[in-house]
């Protein structure tokens, strides 16, 4: 009794506490065209829920994260340093469209802000 009252005080508290799954397109089993078109429709999507999303892969440094989280943009990894074409389509065209309507909704292009040095800005 006594273990399974602890299980189930660790279930609750873990629902309780777990964020929902997140559902993202996996852009590695599409073609380049495929992932443009899911990719464009996923970032319209995530904009209008509030969702503000940069898409990221590869070895990169993080010092951009803390920037973007600033503006309430979250940084998601998609990929490791092994791409393909959806990848690089698909992150390419969700940055793209992302980068537009944040431009619109700011009123300034974060994502250039970022790769300017400190004595540039």
């Amino acid at each position: 009794m006594k273990h399974a009252l602890a299980a189930l005080l660790l279930f609750a508290a873990s629902l309780h506490g777990a964020d929902p799954k997140e559902s993202f397109p996996e852009f590695m089993n599409l073609a380049k065209h495929d992932a443009a078109k899911t990719a464009r429709r996923q970032a319209q999507a995530d904009f209008t829920a509030g969702h503000y999303r940069i898409l990221v892969y590869g070895l990169r440094a993080s010092s951009e994260d803390k920037r973007f989280a600033k503006e309430g943009v979250q940084v998601k990894p998609i990929a490791g340093c092994i791409v393909n074409d959806g990848i690089l389509e698909g992150a390419r065209i969700y940055n793209d469209v992302m980068r537009e309507k944040m431009k619109a909704k700011l009123g300034r292009d974060i994502f250039d802000e970022t790769n300017k040095t400190e004595s540039e800005k």
